[in-house]
């Protein structure tokens, strides 16, 4: 049965609420779906609940934004501890912060007569944290824009109205998701469009590789499985689904099979085997640095 690892709900910037994603996937005959929220893990407790209903299995997930000197880079990390002190302080600065983003990309709008509601912006996101797709989804209300893809030209990186993230780097996404007792995975590397950024990657903790996704043609996806037996990484995919925020639903579009499940999840006991044997030593006054296995 297909499984697919990169989904989004309310609680971030998609347009389905956790219940209505596990409808889909049960639709769609998936076995396996991550919850994989921007900068936030508050929809994954619902997605479980409506999983044990329907026998379709959740994995716990979290998308962390960084920068480089060059690039946004996305990281994904799996069976993430939601417990984790580290990564929910984090998250909470995370979500703040977007918050504030959001207020001053709205008074860059209005700057150039651009004038939107923050209101209807925070009533959009509901529950969750705030995201560009809010901002851009009011611009199309407010009939400034035609498509969310024009709103991105005004608070698109490149855009006069763009505001930069909370700023991490891709080591200390990493390492936040390993704290978790999560696998970091590089997500979408096509549309990051920066390869060379891979090996220092590995070199500090990246476990995975995202080779199949919606928006990486057939020869891309070749490309990245040599990348990720080039240097050691699982293989994961999904479809980036944000429900009609990216136009279509797109849950099941882009899978993999059990096997790569299997294998992720491996790695995971072995990561925890690994962090539960470090607390040990440190209690025994031994001194642990995790290495983790790719």
């Amino acid at each position: 049965m297909p499984a697919d690892l990169h989904i989004h709900t309310c609680f971030s910037d998609s347009t389905l609420s956790p219940g209505a994603v596990v409808e889909e996937a049960c639709r769609q005959g998936l076995s396996t779906i991550a919850i994989t929220d921007h900068d936030t893990t508050d929809g994954i407790s619902e997605a479980s609940y409506w999983g044990e209903q329907s026998g379709l299995s959740i994995i716990p997930g979290v998308e962390l934004s960084t920068n480089t000197f060059k690039r946004e880079v996305h990281i994904l990390g799996y069976f993430i501890d939601l417990n984790s002190e580290v990564l929910q302080t984090h998250l909470r600065v995370f979500r703040e912060t977007r918050y504030k983003r959001a207020q001053k990309i709205v008074e860059k709008l209005a700057k150039l007569g651009q004038r939107i509601s923050f209101e209807r912006i925070k009533e959009l996101s509901g529950r969750g944290c705030i995201g560009r797709l809010h901002v851009a989804t009011v611009m199309c209300e407010a009939e400034i824009v035609d498509s969310k893809a024009e709103a991105f030209q005004y608070i698109g990186q490149h855009g006069p109205c763009y505001v930069p993230k909370h700023h991490i780097s891709p080591a200390q996404a990493i390492r936040i998701i390993l704290d978790a007792g999560g696998i970091p995975v590089l997500a979408h590397p096509y549309t990051l469009n920066y390869d060379e950024i891979i090996p220092q990657l590995v070199s500090e903790g990246l476990m995975g590789l995202e080779v199949y996704h919606t928006e990486h043609p057939p020869a891309i996806e070749k490309h990245y499985c040599h990348l990720a037996q080039k240097y050691g990484l699982l293989i994961t995919g999904g479809s980036d689904c944000h429900g009609m925020g990216k136009g279509r639903i797109m849950i099941g579009e882009r899978v993999v099979s059990d096997e790569m499940v299997n294998r992720l999840r491996n790695a995971d006991c072995g990561l925890r085997n690994k962090l539960e044997s470090g607390v040990r030593r440190q209690e025994a006054g031994v001194t642990c640095i995790l290495t983790p296995d790719p």
